[in-house]
């Protein structure tokens, strides 16, 4: 995702924004991932454990505090907490999926299932990744658990499969009496998260006054906006 980041960034947004630095937490000094800190965006695709170091190390700079877009999953609690307290200095927007068109499915599974709910249908999420994903259930799935139903999210279940190099295929059944709905997403390049973590970045740098830091940010909200535009 680094690198799809990184392609995007230089030949779609070239005219927008300039790539200034790109570092893998894990795997570089803390003086040379503090040049990240100087950055107006910083997006990240590591991981949870690596964007949680940063977060902290971040939190004790008094340096300029730039906006992050948080792409990475398999948070635990006390993980989260270090982005939560970083949320109160500058704008954090966290989610588990970037393209836009998995937040038009979800847009649509939120308005759509408490009417299937209530007609008795039963839904079942199955999920596909590349062999070497190491979550399971995609933080997407567990996206979708929650857009299906908030106070139930773990009773939708879901089928998780690792094969090949799949990108990432969401598959969202509606089982009835008699028929059955199927909503589908798939992904075919790696770039569209790119696009729409770059997209959020530049709306939150463009924001920053807007969406005042003290609340660590959902998808939801970029997307409200997103769908209010003409």
């Amino acid at each position: 995702m680094g690198r799809a980041v990184q392609r995007v960034a230089t030949t779609r947004y070239k005219d927008k924004i300039t790539l200034a630095a790109q570092v893998d937490p894990e795997q570089n000094a803390p003086d040379s991932v503090e040049k990240l800190f100087e950055c107006d965006v910083v997006i990240d695709f590591s991981s949870s454990l690596a964007m949680a170091a940063l977060a902290t190390l971040a939190l004790k700079s008094d340096k300029h505090f730039p906006v992050f877009v948080v792409g990475s999953t398999g948070w635990k609690l006390d993980d989260r907490r270090s982005l939560e307290e970083l949320a109160k200095k500058t704008p954090v927007l966290m989610s588990s999926n970037f393209s836009i068109g998995v937040l038009a499915v979800m847009d649509a599974i939120r308005h759509l299932s408490p009417v299937l709910e209530r007609l008795k249908f039963d839904a079942v999420i199955i999920e596909t990744h590349h062999k070497t994903k190491k979550d399971a259930p995609s933080g997407t799935a567990i996206s979708l658990q929650r857009a299906i139903s908030p106070s139930g999210a773990g009773n939708i279940p879901v089928h998780s499969i690792r094969a090949g190099e799949v990108i990432g295929d969401h598959e969202v059944y509606f089982h009835g009496h008699a028929e059955q709905i199927v909503i589908k997403h798939t992904a075919h390049d790696r770039g569209v998260f790119a696009e729409g973590a770059i997209e959020v970045g530049l709306w939150l740098h463009e924001k920053k006054s807007g969406p005042r830091p003290g609340q660590l940010l959902g998808i939801e909200t970029f997307f409200a906006d997103f769908r209010g535009k003409k």
